[in-house]
């Protein structure tokens, strides 16, 4: 095991770990932006109960969305998983089929 790898790894979790909290916090701060109340007065002083169901679902679909973009593959082979390059190599040779014997 190379710890090349293993620290590649822990830092790249670290960037995408920061990226998604970053674009967590501007897509909420969107929503509270378009609002046209106090997101917080609604919720912790009128016990609004149904408005933080609705944000809540709000941040997670935001979340699952940051996710899916962050957690996206590379569109470069073998960038993030040299693995995965010696793979495609692999499959792009190909095996002689013998002939049938007559």
């Amino acid at each position: 095991m190379e710890w090349s790898h293993v620290v590649r790894g822990v830092i790249e979790t670290a960037i995408f770990s920061l990226l998604g909290i970053v674009l967590m916090g501007v897509g909420f701060f969107i929503v509270k932006l378009f609002t046209p109340f106090s997101i917080k007065k609604e919720i912790e002083e009128d016990q609004n109960v149904s408005l933080a169901i609705i944000i809540g679902a709000i941040i997670l679909g935001i979340s699952i969305i940051v996710a899916s973009v962050v957690g996206a593959p590379s569109s470069q082979p073998g960038v993030n998983c040299p693995a995965l390059m010696q793979i495609e190599k692999k499959a792009d040779v190909k095996a002689e089929v013998p002939k049938a014997a007559k």
